[in-house]
């Protein structure tokens, strides 16, 4: 496989993708794939988030005022030696500053630990989701590749009829002109070639279109070009022999599932959680504090700065809540036992949906079979009715009905092989084991 970093050999050079190529390019650079690809970032910062909780946490607050108009308080003139008298007094120095520092450490806390867990799953859960996106991307981009081949392989049909039918068309105004022929022959040829390049013009605009979502999912500009490697025909003989041998399906090793069970598992650290509220927190506190008061600002003089420190413990009992507690460890409770019954209908639903992708994938191997064999027939009938015609012993009609059943057999040829690859992407997807 090509490194799909380096895959520009130079600015607006087109860019030539076999299918796993194209997957892998867009598992890098979907515009979906790059912000899932975030969310795992922010899942794994969400750990490092919940264990600094536990962790010793420093705080420092400096505070500075300047009290322009100090606070005045009246004492009686008893306490000064002046009876009967009220005696304003200012208390306090014009400037005041203060450094505290507290540092705390979690002893115990027990929606800590639940937390933590809760963060790690949350991340296994998110893995889930990308790896499930890359699935989805991947299931996309094939689809838009398999429309694509499937296209450029109907203008490759009608193209190269087309040219044969042109040429028909220029030998057939001959024979009407030395008046071998009546103009209703030469009518029904032009017709052929008119209808053919309506189908041409038609199948160029739905190629355009194609080619223009499958830039998109890969994350590609409008302006860059993209070269398909692989063919219908060459696909499908890949994909067949990729499920030549189709496995049995392993529930516990579906994606979609094992993502039900870790939000199951993270509903029931939310039970944890909610009963943990009934427990006591214990921490433990080292506060410092500096302070110091000036009449006049000289605060980096080292002198009259007064200290204080205090070491202790707190502890947070949870004594009542008017009920609050309960209701919301009865919620989730019954969030868990949601997620209970939601397991056991996506066990169900799988295993539906697997049988489903498998009668579809043989029913499309067994319709393609029948079509490829009928486009055979019909092209050596066409072939045969051309000789025919040009030797003068077929009518023009005959030539327009074996015409039309050639062309509708490649289409449904063609369609077959189509439905055939989706259906066959669709079983690979549920059959394709989580990381």
């Amino acid at each position: 496989m090509i490194g799909v970093g380096n895959i520009w050999a130079q600015n607006h050079a087109a860019i030539n993708f076999t299918l796993d190529q194209a997957v892998a390019y867009a598992w890098q650079h979907n515009y979906g794939m790059i912000n899932s690809g975030k969310d795992l970032e922010v899942a794994k910062l969400k750990i490092n988030e919940q264990v600094a909780a536990g962790l010793p946490q420093l705080n420092a607050t400096l505070t500075y005022h300047d009290n322009v108009a100090r606070p005045v308080l009246i004492i009686p003139g008893d306490l000064t030696g002046h009876p009967g008298q009220d005696i304003p007094v200012q208390f306090g120095a014009r400037y005041d500053a203060n450094l505290n520092g507290q540092l705390t450490q979690l002893i115990f806390d027990g929606r800590y630990l639940i937390g933590l867990k809760a963060a790690k799953i949350s991340l296994e859960k998110t893995n889930k989701e990308f790896f499930k996106n890359k699935l989805a991307v991947k299931e996309q981009v094939s689809d838009a590749y398999f429309q694509v081949i499937s296209i450029k392989e109907s203008l490759r049909i009608v193209d190269s009829t087309l040219s044969v039918t042109k040429k028909m068309a220029i030998e057939t105004h001959r024979i009407y002109e030395a008046g071998m022929i009546e103009d209703v022959d030469v009518d029904q040829v032009d017709l052929l070639v008119s209808n053919l390049e309506a189908s041409h013009t038609f199948l160029k605009n739905q190629y355009t279109i194609a080619i223009a979502f499958f830039k998109f999912y890969l994350g590609l500009g409008e302006g860059d070009q993209v070269k398909l490697k692989e063919g219908l025909s060459s696909l499908i003989r890949k994909k067949q022999s990729e499920l030549i041998k189709i496995d049995k399906f392993n529930l516990n090793q579906s994606v979609d599932f094992q993502m039900v069970k870790t939000g199951k598992d993270l509903l029931n650290l939310q039970v944890k959680l909610a009963k943990a509220a009934y427990l006591p927190s214990i921490n433990a506190i080292v506060n410092y504090e500096t302070q110091a008061q000036r009449n006049a600002w000289n605060f980096f003089a080292h002198d009259k700065w007064y200290q204080s420190a205090v070491i202790g413990v707190t502890m947070r009992i949870p004594v009542f809540s008017s009920g609050q507690r309960l209701s919301r460890l009865k919620q989730a409770k019954i969030a868990y036992e949601q997620a209970d019954v939601l397991e056991k209908q996506t066990a169900t639903q799988l295993g539906l949906e697997f049988q489903t992708a498998q009668s579809n994938y043989q029913n499309a191997e067994t319709m393609y079979e029948n079509k490829l064999k009928n486009r055979k027939i019909a092209e050596i009938i066409y072939n045969k009715t051309t000789e025919k015609y040009i030797q003068g012993m077929a009518s023009s009609l005959d030539l327009l009905n074996t015409h039309n059943q050639f062309l509708n057999a490649e289409n449904d040829y063609i369609n077959a092989g189509l439905s055939l690859l989706k259906s066959a992407e669709k079983l690979q997807t549920l059959l394709t084991k989580a990381n």
